[in-house]
């Protein structure tokens, strides 16, 4: 089974991109260019309240997803089985 790593806890992110760090590290690349995970800033409309946004390439899973998991201190991803592939 393929395991997928998912944001699960969204409202957790404090937009500290070390989940973008890790993953252009396990790419051996440096700077932002062609990265695997975008965070992108977004205001609430009602609270103005700053929150962010996690986009995620289906090509993470050729890194080392655990790692990327264990990197983030507010823990919002979730490493879990894919379940498509059955």
């Amino acid at each position: 089974m393929t395991k997928i790593i998912k944001p699960t806890y969204i409202n957790r992110c404090n937009g500290c991109e070390l989940c973008i760090f890790e993953a252009q590290r396990q790419l051996k690349k440096v700077g932002l260019e062609d990265s695997l995970i975008r965070v992108f800033r977004k205001k609430n409309p009602e609270t103005q309240a700053l929150g962010f946004e996690l986009e995620i390439d289906p090509r993470i899973n050729i890194l080392d997803i655990e790692k990327i998991e264990l990197i983030c201190p507010k823990k919002v991803f979730e490493v879990e089985e894919d379940t498509k592939n059955d």
